[in-house]
């Protein structure tokens, strides 16, 4: 039997959406008001929420279909304290060899594909997509479902898992371009985070120019999500990566983007931030590695992590059902890069780039979520609803069947060693205690 303790908090989400017109040019993109309310007000103290209606408490999934209440073939560490891969247990590796404890659901559920813990404070951040609808979002349709659709938004929990947790929801009122549908959120330096979008464009779905890519936020929350008197509240972004699956962050403003369009590892650097809301984006540089090397899956992350003790970028190649890594320092100048929709300082595309495989094809069936901790590589498999621990070669040390229905599992972080997941479907997050 599956372990669960419920401990926190719940959110109410409510999306209005409002759409302008506009062309390719940032200057001139179409304005979104996400929100007709102060945001200062979505601040909730889990203590004073009755979550008791609201949440899915995980004892009731339905698991049926996945068979994870039988034993998988991790065996019992004989020593606990010395137990590689223990964030997902010391145990024989089935549904009821840890407690899964939730932390926080929001109250509307809402599509909630990754998270990421702030470097400096005790903030876990969550980013949320609403649910897809199909068709176009189109220049003569701009109030479409489907235009709603599009914009993302983040939940910060403050002291996340404490008796004094709190939860803030805020959208950009320009997400609708900035945080295009984003699969994945990557903190960088304390005062930044970076997400990308999971679309072919930034604009009206009937244009044909690919205009998207990364945008780098604050985490200042007097400058995010507050008007700028510009362009939303985003802090830079750059045009160059469509159906972007996975980002993960290098160093000072770095961050690596899985190109799920030609199937490549994107290295974008914004160098300094152009300020809230404006569109200079001349110091930027963007450089393509491994193109045709990783495939996507869509609407499955791809998670990424950069390991700075080797310098390999780790990625969940989903398409590919592997754990995959690039050597970051390798590579020399190639062709030009093309399209490029805007000035920047520097640009190309890296001529011998491969990546490596680390985790072959039969282990995984749809990697998903990527964390490394103390040389391991944790992921999530977005089928099979499992969580997999290897070595940083590759071979297996531990799993542990979540209980969950397939396509639940994706975005997982690692905290002061224990490891945090949500539940894409809804939002609902875990920590795993073993």
């Amino acid at each position: 039997m599956r372990k669960c303790r419920l401990i926190f908090g719940c959110l109410s989400l409510a999306l209005t959406v409002g759409i302008g017109c506009g062309d390719d040019s940032e200057k001139d993109e179409p304005l979104v008001i996400l929100n007709n309310f102060n945001n200062a007000n979505n601040v909730n103290n889990a203590n004073n929420v009755n979550n008791t209606n609201n949440v899915n408490n995980a004892n009731n999934v339905n698991n049926a279909n996945n068979g994870n209440n039988a034993v998988n073939n991790t065996s019992p560490c004989a020593d606990a304290s010395n137990c590689p891969g223990s964030l997902i247990g010391t145990g024989n590796g089935s549904t009821g060899s840890v407690t899964f404890t939730q932390i926080f659901a929001p109250s509307t559920p809402i599509e909630t594909p990754d998270l990421d813990f702030h470097p400096t404070r005790n903030e876990l951040w969550l980013v949320h997509r609403p649910y897809e609808v199909d068709g176009a979002c189109s220049q003569s349709n701009p109030q479409s479902a489907r235009c709603q659709s599009l914009p993302g938004s983040t939940t910060t929990l403050f002291n996340p898992g404490e008796a004094n947790q709190e939860a803030r929801w805020l959208s950009d009122q320009n997400a609708w371009h900035f945080m295009r549908r984003p699969p994945a959120i990557a903190m960088g330096l304390p005062q930044y985070f970076a997400t990308c979008g999971e679309a072919a464009t930034g604009n009206f779905e009937d244009d044909p120019v690919m205009f998207i890519g990364p945008s780098l936020w604050s985490t200042d929350f007097q400058v995010y999500a507050q008007p700028s008197g510009g362009n939303g509240s985003h802090m830079d972004m750059l045009h160059a990566t469509p159906w972007c699956m996975g980002i993960a962050h290098e160093t000072e403003n770095v961050f690596w983007l899985f190109n799920g369009h030609v199937g490549s590892l994107d290295r974008y650097d914004f160098k300094a931030d152009h300020g809230p809301g404006n569109d200079d984006h001349s110091d930027g540089e963007i450089f393509r590695y491994a193109e045709g090397n990783v495939r996507r899956i869509e609407n499955i992350p791809s998670h990424m992590e950069f390991n700075p003790s080797d310098n390999y970028l780790y990625i969940a190649d989903t398409g590919n059902e592997r754990i995959a890594k690039l050597d970051t320092t390798a590579g020399t100048p190639g062709g030009q890069l093309s399209p490029v929709y805007e000035p920047l300082a520097a640009s190309g595309v890296m001529a011998n780039t491969e990546v490596e495989v680390v985790v072959p094809i039969g282990t995984l069936r749809r990697p998903s979520g990527l964390a490394l901790h103390d040389g391991v590589i944790y992921v999530s498999d977005h089928e099979t609803s499992k969580f997999h621990a290897f070595d940083l070669d590759g071979n297996e040390l531990r799993q542990l069947d979540s209980g969950m229905p397939a396509g639940t599992l994706a975005g997982i972080a690692v905290n002061n060693d224990k490891l945090y997941f949500v539940d894409m479907t809804n939002g609902t997050t875990y920590r795993i205690d073993p």
